[in-house]
């Protein structure tokens, strides 16, 4: 088991400095002058490096004791490299760097793993900037994800916060819950409708009598999209129903508010007598089909013949004279 656990901190570039045996040179010495530069007599039996150097080839026919390098410094061999940023370091150019497909990450090199990536740890895991939300990322049980509430884009190099409804989004994805779409913001599929109360959107009832559990699921069946009657279709009683002062009308059944003769309609499906006799609607208002429209039909006084008005309007005159 520890063997194991040491191959993997290796393999993710957090195995610690170099302990006296990873130092040794293999020269048999009685005191420190037997020893090459830069190493010591350890026991009086074997030479080991001393600390911050580490046993590496000086050239193709000689070895000793390199001094250890960071980012930037001096480098002879990868190993000196490697001691201090790890295994995913290199002597390039004569300086230490982090190989190609890693990053530094606080004093260590770490190979860079996207979203959906396998890592090892956090740090593996490098977007960007870590302090903008959509580049921050985290080893969760073996592979690169996104924060909480976060998804991937771009291949996995950036991550998207999820949106709800009526927030900005930029693609469906990104719209998290049920029939929700993106159009400039999170909204709303067709037969769904939006509730505000749960900011969540529900599916619509699809004829009345069927069952719900709120009104808004009960908004399509009032009027039509040319002619809407909000409130007309409630959830009653675990159905979709007619409301006060509505009616059902038309193929199939929608809910109708009530509209009396006079009043303004769009539908005949509005219209209904004071007997609740169906009517019509004709040029924007509610008459009746088998009643003679006359003057109680329009919701107004009756109207006085003209001598009659006349004659009123003289009397009226007359008292305001005196």
């Amino acid at each position: 088991m520890a063997s194991w656990w040491w191959g993997l901190l290796v393999l993710s570039g957090l195995a610690v400095g170099q302990g006296p045996e990873k130092r040794r040179t293999g020269n048999i010495c009685g005191v420190d002058m037997d020893c090459p530069d830069n190493a010591f007599c350890r026991l009086n039996s074997y030479c080991v490096c001393k600390d911050g150097f580490v046993y590496a080839a000086v050239n193709s026919t000689h070895k000793g004791c390199l001094k250890e390098a960071s980012i930037g410094d001096p480098c002879v061999q990868h190993i000196q490299c490697h001691s201090t940023l790890g295994v995913h370091s290199e002597c390039v150019a004569d300086a230490c760097a982090c190989k190609q497909n890693a990053h530094l990450e606080g004093t260590r090199c770490y190979e860079t793993a996207l979203i959906g990536d396998r890592c090892v740890s956090d740090e593996n895991c490098l977007l960007g900037d870590r302090s903008a939300p959509e580049f921050q990322a985290y080893c969760v049980r073996g592979y690169c994800s996104c924060q909480l509430l976060y998804s991937p884009r771009d291949n996995g190099t950036r991550c998207v916060r999820d949106a709800s409804l009526g927030e900005a989004c930029e693609d469906e994805l990104q719209c998290a819950g049920a029939g929700l779409e993106c159009r400039g913001t999170c909204r709303c599929k067709d037969g769904w409708a939006a509730h505000n109360y749960t900011n969540s959107c529900l599916l619509s009832v699809k004829a009345l009598g069927e069952a719900c559990d709120y009104d808004v699921q009960c908004e399509a069946l009032g009027g039509s999209s040319d002619a809407p009657a909000p409130t007309a279709a409630l959830c009653l009683g675990g159905v979709c129903t007619c409301g006060y002062n509505a009616r059902a009308a038309g193929e199939p059944k929608h809910c109708w508010h009530r509209k009396r003769p006079g009043q303004e309609c769009k539908r005949d499906e509005e219209c209904v007598s004071e007997e609740d006799e169906p009517g019509y609607c004709l040029s924007g208002r509610c008459t009746c089909k088998t009643c003679a429209p006359d003057a109680r039909d329009f919701n107004s006084a009756p109207a006085l013949p003209a001598p009659l008005h006349l004659a009123a309007i003289l009397l009226i005159t007359a008292i305001l004279t005196q």
